[in-house]
């Protein structure tokens, strides 16, 4: 059974030499395969829409999520200007402090390990793959050559606590802009008086 509230966003942050809009929306599927400390083994899927504005610096993303056979639907919402997150579910919310690296163009030690494609014919797009090392972990991004767009994430590593991951992200429908602003409002339900918590987190990047 799930207790308390789970802050799991997986946006991955962009090598220097290729940046994408500084506003965007579009629609991940995340499968998370991964190991605690204690040796038992946790599976989790996540449909998600993310809007994301680095000039705002602020992320929302509506997920539906399953974690160990068990379904989750919640929305979260990222103000990185306050370090601070709000998570609501069931009319819920609960606030606490941003647990994943904030998305835009930082540098990294990133190769260009590969130069490829999806598609074919005229729906083709030329891409190219890279690979960079955060901590202990390892992480591939496919990057869209036109218009720097993100297709797909890999990442491998192991956590502080002894315990370790596997993660592939993909992309769809990604799309230039912010459709509707308001979902970077603060929501109704997240007033004043929201305790706030530790929470759960996990964002790797």
């Amino acid at each position: 059974m799930l207790c308390g509230f789970l802050a799991l966003v997986v946006i991955p942050t962009f090598v220097i030499a290729c940046c994408p809009p500084k506003q965007w929306e579009g629609v991940e599927y995340t499968a998370l395969g991964s190991t605690g400390a204690d040796g038992k083994s946790h599976y989790t899927e996540i449909e998600q829409k993310v809007s994301v504005d680095t000039d705002r610096r602020m992320v929302y993303v509506a997920q539906s999520m399953v974690i160990d056979g068990a379904n989750v639907m919640q929305t979260v919402l990222q103000n990185y200007n306050t370090a601070t997150q709000y998570i609501t579910r069931n009319g819920n919310c609960e606030k606490m402090g941003v647990t994943s690296v904030e998305p835009g163009c930082v540098p990294q030690n990133a190769t260009a390990v590969l130069k490829s494609y999806m598609g074919a014919g005229n729906s083709k797009i030329m891409t190219t793959v890279y690979k960079y090392e955060t901590g202990m972990s390892t992480s591939y991004i496919t990057m869209a050559d036109d218009g720097c767009i993100p297709m797909a994430y890999e990442a491998t590593g192991q956590n502080s606590d002894g315990g370790g991951y596997q993660m592939t992200v993909e992309f769809f429908g990604i799309t230039p802009g912010i459709a509707d602003t308001s979902v970077f409002n603060e929501p109704a339900q997240c007033g004043a008086n929201v305790p706030s918590f530790a929470g759960i987190g996990v964002g790797r990047r």
